[in-house]
């Protein structure tokens, strides 16, 4: 995989939009110390264009099994702080969790509390909903999604790797997965195969930015399945073996190893 993955060294509207496409294959890697004090600096490195916005959206991954540094959540919010008029920091409810609870279990509701009033948190399971459709379906011709992702000008997805018993691999991509309002998603969707509805949320929600917790270092990008490709190294995984990274790969219409070869990872 390293052979694989162009290396560098240096200085560092809407989410939903048909025919949107992800070009910038560059991703930031830095440690977590770097990440929390300059990610205005990485993210601009990394191909964000800054903009202001009359509402923001970050999704961190806290009703899941990884849970994202509660410095590095923090430091996406201050960043925000400076251009976006709301910001909203949403997760659905789990099969284990409720975001309420985690909210205040991982300190981002003591965080809000301490912000002006433009932060708030919010149980996108509780959310209006409308239907998207996605263009080239795998398993579902619509998604439900709600309103908050949907108005939203501006995404930030804060995932932590980690390994998934089901799908093996969860990271951006698979965070995603996490603004599906179900309450009971196994029940909903992974009898149509979680790689699929990967896929297909992957077509119509394009993050802004992903900022990815990896431990002791953090990835920057544009791009989620560039993210989630670099990401792979830290569990150990092999990006060719992660069946959601093949299939959004194709519907780009590439195969994943040439994507991989496009990849620039600038360490900072």
């Amino acid at each position: 995989m390293r052979n694989s993955l162009k290396r560098s060294q240096g200085l560092i509207g809407n989410n939903i939009e048909k025919g949107k496409t992800v070009e910038n294959t560059s991703v930031i890697l830095t440690s977590l110390d770097t990440a929390v004090s300059k990610l205005p600096k990485l993210a601009s490195a990394a191909g964000f264009e800054n903009r202001k916005c009359d509402l923001a959206l970050i999704k961190p991954n806290v009703c899941g099994l990884y849970y994202p540094s509660i410095n590095l959540v923090s430091s996406v919010i201050a960043f925000l702080d400076g251009f976006a008029n709301e910001i909203l920091i949403g997760e659905s409810e789990s099969m284990i969790h409720s975001p309420e609870q985690q909210f205040r279990k991982l300190g981002i509701a003591q965080i809000v509390e301490k912000i002006n009033v433009n932060v708030r948190t919010v149980n996108l399971s509780y959310d209006e909903t409308v239907n998207v459709r996605v263009p080239k379906p795998h398993v579902l011709k619509e998604l439900r999604l709600p309103v908050s992702v949907t108005k939203s000008e501006v995404l930030i997805n804060v995932p932590k790797v980690g390994i998934h018993q089901s799908i093996k691999f969860t990271c951006a991509l698979k965070n995603l997965f996490g603004l599906l309002p179900d309450k009971r998603k196994y029940d909903a969707y992974h009898v149509l195969g979680i790689n699929n509805i990967i896929a297909d949320l992957a077509q119509v929600v394009k993050p802004d930015l992903n900022v990815v917790d990896a431990g002791e270092k953090v990835i920057v990008g544009v791009d989620p399945l560039a993210v989630d490709v670099v990401a792979c190294r830290f569990v150990n995984l092999n990006p060719t073996e992660i069946e959601h990274l093949r299939i959004v790969t194709k519907d780009r219409n590439e195969t994943l190893q040439s994507m991989m070869e496009k990849i620039r990872i600038i360490e900072y």
